[in-house]
């Protein structure tokens, strides 16, 4: 990692590059997996996808190139006037297609107006070369993961694969505690983190498993790290932990199962999960053979979870809220200045259901106290 006396002098040492010696990054740790980020089409295509590079375009040809925004570029080895991007492909894309919009794969009319109504054209952009990639990635990681312009979880996650990639042959363990210190987090985020993305690549690996709908753009990575959050779901993928980018023991076909559940949208264009709360239902149904048997045979998620033990927590935890807010109503009463109709009505609505629920308790459970609540 760069001392601050050399990242002094690398400030001190800006250049100003032509474009035709710059080149996208193709190791971007936000483009999807299986992306070509050699080809510039494509990247052009999937930058031109964020409504916000118009603007970028916009803003730079009203304002012009600042240079306290230098790039950040590597000499590749291959390549003796050619200097990857490393840190600024959205300024790089925008001032390219500001000079050619004849570039745009997509948004040809919306790049057209802006290069047209441009004041400012740079043919040159201002940057700082690094002696290679790794010397970069430290300052992305302060920039785009606990500094001002973060990335989302699954460029974090790619990131946070590359430095891993970088270091000493190490206890995963010991990696783990050494990244969350590089990004200001915990070893525990960090390993579920890479967790998910190994999960991630492997979906993509196999195109998706053919879903319909499902692709790169349709999938939630935070969706996926989130369900590793849950024992039995990472029981059921049947990997160690959550903390296990190996997957030595992934069972495929309950990733593909899991993946479906998730992402697969079916005619009223929803999944059968649902909202990603509902991960805590889906926890309990997959490790229950009948409520597991019942969903996949195209059970609602509601009806599934039925036949686990899940509806008893949540009855529970129903009569007791109940309970407390009712608590909170008694202490008030007395300070009720006027009551109204809907008041009575809605507290003997409350009378009629407690009794029921009451009365029904008794009916499936004879070892309950049969006593009325109307004492």
């Amino acid at each position: 990692m760069a001392t601050s006396k050399q990242s002094k002098a690398n400030v001190e040492s800006i250049v100003y590059l032509p474009l035709e010696q710059l080149r996208f990054d193709p190791l971007n740790p936000r483009l999807p997996p299986k992306f070509d980020g050699d080809d510039e089409n494509a990247v052009l295509e999937w930058m031109l996808d964020d409504a916000t590079i118009i603007e970028l375009m916009n803003s730079i040809g009203e304002n012009g190139y600042f240079e306290v925004e230098p790039l950040l570029v590597v000499r590749p080895q291959k390549g003796k006037d050619v200097f990857e991007v490393v840190e600024g492909n959205r300024r790089l894309a925008a001032v390219k297609l500001l000079n050619d919009p004849q570039l745009a794969p997509i948004k040809k009319h919306s790049v057209l107006e802006a290069s047209k109504e441009a004041k400012e054209v740079p043919e040159e952009l201002p940057s700082i070369i690094y002696p290679n990639r790794n010397s970069i990635l430290y300052y992305l990681g302060y920039r785009h993961i606990t500094g001002i312009k973060e990335w989302g979880p699954l460029a974090k996650a790619r990131y946070l694969e590359q430095i891993r990639e970088t270091l000493p042959e190490k206890s995963q363990e010991k990696q783990f505690q050494y990244l969350a210190k590089t990004i200001g987090t915990n070893s525990h985020y960090v390993g579920r983190l890479l967790t998910g993305l190994a999960l991630y690549e492997e979906i993509a690996d196999n195109d998706f498993y053919r879903l319909p709908g499902v692709n790169e753009q349709s999938i939630s990575f935070s969706l996926i790290t989130t369900a590793l959050t849950y024992s039995n779901i990472v029981k059921f993928l049947g990997i160690t932990s959550n903390n296990d980018p190996s997957l030595n023991q992934l069972v495929g076909r309950h990733l593909k199962e899991l993946t479906s559940w998730m992402f697969e949208k079916g005619a009223e264009n929803t999944t059968r999960l649902g909202e990603s709360r509902n991960l805590k239902k889906l926890n309990a149904i997959v490790m229950n053979k009948a409520a597991l048997a019942s969903f996949r045979n195209r059970a609602p998620l509601d009806d599934a979870v039925m036949l686990t033990g899940v509806p008893t927590e949540v009855f529970r935890l129903a009569i007791a809220k109940s309970r407390g807010h009712l608590q909170n109503a008694r202490e008030y009463i007395y300070k009720v200045r006027e009551a109204t109709d809907s008041d009575a009505e809605i507290l003997g609505d409350i009378i009629e259901q407690a009794n029921f629920l009451h009365r029904s308790l008794v009916a499936h459970h004879g070892n309950i106290d049969g006593c009325s609540l109307n004492r």
